[in-house]
């Protein structure tokens, strides 16, 4: 069966006409923007925005106020506290005792108020403890010789060290960490400000860049707009062939899609300064396009290593912060090797007391005429009773009198203690015969502790000692990178320079040769396609030049950051943060 052939067709292009070749306009960037809105900023402008409203900033400055804090309450440890115990206290304890006189029968009775205040200090010069305690006690008792008795008590106590804790104990040791750390926290907050104004700067000058860079591809497609517009002119009166209307087409559209990648690129750059420069999501700059004002041309800098290198060991903030780290480091050497110390103590106690009441009187049967009562015999040999009793006067008051009665068991009987009128009186007699200083009782010592191996200690500043030998070495590290930062970095600045000459000649000989370009075109002595070679050519060599500019310019920025200038040279002066009040 012979086999059948089918002849394929050809889909045919489709014709190109020139009126349907026509240039078509590119729309400005306006995503997440409000129109009309332009926040125009010189980089002074936007570093002064960082300042004010940087999260990163804010943050640090928020470190600075919390260790604030950690200094206040390594001091409070020195803060005197005031202690009060105030108490009731009511007693009844069955006795197992017959006939003993008292009011209560074979109960003992007795009420107690006690209000005791004391203070306790650490002292701060040399480590000592100070204790006083005034202790106060309101009793009242049916076996008590004072129906009711005051005893105020005021007491002393005092412990020095000397030996361990003497020169440095854990509250002083607390708080010279605290101000070091306070000190160290400061000098990261100027770093973290000097990188924060460096990333605005950087940031600054791309968002330039970016912007002077949608201008020259705008600027390149507007010539491929007008060179399509001339090659249409000319196939219209057939001195050009339609294929080099579509050469010109073909370039314009490849250019309009550097244009929309230059505005993505805007976007990103200006989004990047916005986060260091907005206080928030919510900020109102987020919605604002910013217009750098900035003058692009590079201002000439010029350092020698030498100069740059003693500069960056003066202010680098990194150099300040090692060396406090050493310092609180040997804080705490100085802290272990005295707790490595035997504890040697002198302590001092001193203690003064009063008393004050009122008599008590008791009445009962006295089986053995009770107490103060006593026996005796008489001259039959019977017991009689010598007793103190109370007997009412014409007032009603009971006073004691002497009376001899015969012992009888079961005769009722009224009885008077004998109180020395020094005490006789209410609480304002006690404090007075407390404040006589007649009845004190005092101590003086030694309290010797000597841990027999104390390895804790001796551990503990062996890995002091270790770490301080660590910082040196890590100072010496950080001393070497900066080395090769501050070089670097003057090396850049020096590049940087020389890319600027080699950008503008380049530039100046690209237009030179598009110039060239364009008029053999015009003579007909060349395609369309070396002038559109030499305008991408130009357009390179104007992104190059603004890049080389752009590049100086942030490598400025990096050499002052690395030396530490960057405040004095923006005129910044960072104000000492206030310090905390306590309410």
């Amino acid at each position: 069966m012979p086999a059948v052939a089918q002849d394929s067709q050809a889909t045919p292009s489709p014709s190109i006409q020139i009126q349907d070749i026509v240039a078509r306009p590119i729309p400005q960037r306006t995503v997440g923007l409000t129109p009309g809105k332009v926040v125009k900023w010189y980089l002074r402008d936007a570093i002064e925005a960082a300042l004010e409203k940087n999260i990163d900033i804010e943050l640090e400055r928020e470190n600075v106020r919390m260790i604030q804090y950690d200094l206040i309450a390594a001091q409070g440890f020195y803060d005197p506290t005031a202690t009060s115990r105030i108490l009731y206290n009511s007693l009844g304890r069955a006795t197992a005792l017959r006939d003993q006189g008292l009011d209560g029968g074979n109960t003992i009775t007795s009420k107690s108020y006690t209000y005791n205040f004391g203070m306790t200090k650490n002292l701060e010069r040399g480590g000592g403890f100070l204790q006083a305690d005034f202790f106060n006690l309101r009793s009242s008792s049916n076996t008590s010789q004072l129906s009711t008795e005051y005893t105020p008590t005021l007491v002393f106590n005092f412990n020095q060290p000397l030996f361990r804790d003497y020169k440095i104990d854990q509250g002083r040791r607390n708080i010279k960490v605290a101000k070091k750390r306070l000190d160290l926290t400061d000098a990261q907050f100027r770093q973290r400000v000097i990188q924060i104004i460096s990333d605005v700067t950087q940031a600054y000058w791309n968002l330039s860049l970016a912007i002077k860079n949608e201008v020259v591809q705008r600027e390149s497609v507007s010539l491929a707009e007008t060179f399509l517009n001339n090659t249409k002119r000319q196939a219209e009166v057939g001195t050009l062939a339609l294929v080099e209307v579509v050469s010109a087409a073909s370039a314009l559209e490849s250019r309009r899609q550097s244009v929309f990648q230059a505005m993505n690129n805007v976007g990103i750059a200006e989004n990047t300064l916005k986060n260091l420069t907005a206080s928030g999501p919510s900020d109102e700059l987020w919605s604002s396009l910013i217009d750098p004002l900035e003058s692009f041309d590079a201002k000439s800098a010029s350092v020698p290593v030498e100069d740059a290198i003693k500069l960056a060991h003066e202010n680098r903030p990194e150099i300040r912060q090692q060396n406090l780290s050493k310092e609180i480091n040997k804080i705490d050497i100085d802290f272990s090797r005295n707790q490595a110390k035997p504890q040697i103590d002198l302590i001092a106690t001193y203690r003064t007391d009063g008393l004050g009441g009122t008599p008590g009187v008791t009445s009962g049967t006295a089986p053995n005429c009770g107490i103060p009562t006593f026996l005796i015999p008489d001259d039959n040999n019977s017991r009689v009773c010598n007793s103190i009793v109370a007997v009412r006067d014409a007032s009603g008051n009971f006073v004691p009198v002497v009376q001899t009665v015969p012992y009888n068991p079961a005769v009722p009987f009224t009885r008077m203690a004998q109180i020395d009128d020094q005490f006789t009186g209410g609480y304002g007699t006690a404090l007075g015969n407390l404040f006589k200083n007649q009845f004190r009782t005092w101590s003086v010592g030694v309290q010797i502790s000597l841990p027999l191996r104390n390895r804790t200690a001796k551990a503990n500043l062996g890995r002091f000692l270790e770490q301080d030998r660590q910082i040196d070495l890590q100072t010496r590290q950080l001393m070497q990178r900066i080395e090769v930062e501050v070089r670097n970095a003057v090396q850049a600045v020096e590049t940087a320079k020389m890319r600027i000459d080699a950008a503008e000649a380049a530039t100046k000989f690209a237009r030179q040769q598009l110039d060239g370009e364009e008029k053999k075109f015009a003579a007909g002595l060349q395609p369309a396609y070396f002038v559109l070679e030499r305008q991408n050519q130009l357009s390179v060599a104007q992104i190059s030049e603004l890049q080389a500019k752009a590049d100086y310019n942030i490598a400025i920025a990096n050499l002052q950051r690395v030396m530490s200038t960057t405040l004095t040279t923006n005129s910044i002066e960072l104000k000492q943060e206030a310090p905390v009040r306590l309410k």
